[in-house]
C-alpha cells in the first residue's frame, strides 16, 4: 500500500515537472534573441564634454572652500592660544565665559563648514545626475537604432566582445546633446559656481 502511494506521488511529481518543462520551452520560444550592447558609464561620466565643462569650476570651488576652511581653522587656533595665555590672568568665571564663547564659535564654524561641504557635494551630484539622465536618453536611441534589446554596464561584466561596446557612439551623441553643464551651488558659497545651462 505504501509502495503504491509512493509510486503515485512520484508519477504525479514527474508529470508536474514535465508540464513545467513544456511550459518553459514554450515561453523560451516566445522570448526574442538577446542583442546586447555594452556601455562604459564611468568613461562617459569622466570623458563627456559636459563632465569636462564642470570640472574646472568644481576644482575652483573646492580650492576656495579648502582655503576658507584653512583660514577659519588658523583663526580658531589663534583664538584658542590667546585664550590659553589668558587663563592665568583671568578670574575663573571670566575664563569660563570666554571658553564657552569660543566653544560656541567653534561649533558655528564647524556647522558652516559642513553646510558648505554638503552644498558643494549636492551641486556635483546634481550635475552628475543631469549627465546620467541624458545618457539614458541617448543610450535608448542608440539601442533602438542598433536594434539592441539589452544594454549592460561594462563594470558589471567579466568579459565581453569589443564589438558589443557602444560607448564611443553614445559619448559622441551625448556630447552633441549636452556639450556644457552648469555647476550651481547654494548661497553658503556666496553664489559662486553659477554658469550657463
Amino acid at each position: 500500500m505504501i509502495y503504491r502511494y509512493t509510486f503515485l506521488a512520484s508519477l504525479t511529481a514527474v508529470g508536474v515537472l514535465m508540464l513545467f518543462a513544456a511550459a518553459s520551452v514554450v515561453r523560451a520560444q516566445d522570448l526574442p534573441m538577446p542583442k546586447i550592447g555594452v556601455v562604459d558609464v564611468q568613461k562617459v561620466l569622466r570623458d563627456s564634454k559636459a563632465a569636462k565643462s564642470i570640472r574646472p569650476e568644481f576644482e575652483r570651488l573646492r580650492k576656495a572652500f579648502q582655503k576658507q576652511v584653512s583660514a577659519q581653522e588658523q583663526r580658531l587656533r589663534q583664538v584658542e592660544q590667546e585664550l590659553n595665555r589668558q587663563r592665568a590672568i583671568l578670574a575663573p568665571e571670566a575664563f569660563s565665559r570666554k571658553r564657552m564663547a569660543f566653544s560656541e564659535e567653534a561649533r558655528k564654524a564647524q556647522r558652516s563648514v559642513q553646510q558648505r561641504r554638503r552644498q558643494l557635494d549636492k551641486a556635483f551630484n546634481q550635475s552628475k545626475n543631469e549627465i546620467l539622465k541624458n545618457l539614458v536618453i541617448v543610450a535608448e536611441k542608440v539601442a533602438e537604432a542598433k536594434k539592441l534589446n539589452l544594454l549592460m554596464e561594462k563594470r558589471h561584466l567579466f568579459l565581453s566582445a569589443k564589438t558589443m561596446d557602444i560607448t564611443t557612439e553614445i559619448l559622441t551623441r551625448l556630447n552633441k546633446r549636452l556639450p556644457t553643464l552648469a555647476l550651481t551651488v547654494g548661497k553658503a558659497n556666496q553664489g559662486a559656481g553659477s554658469g550657463k545651462k
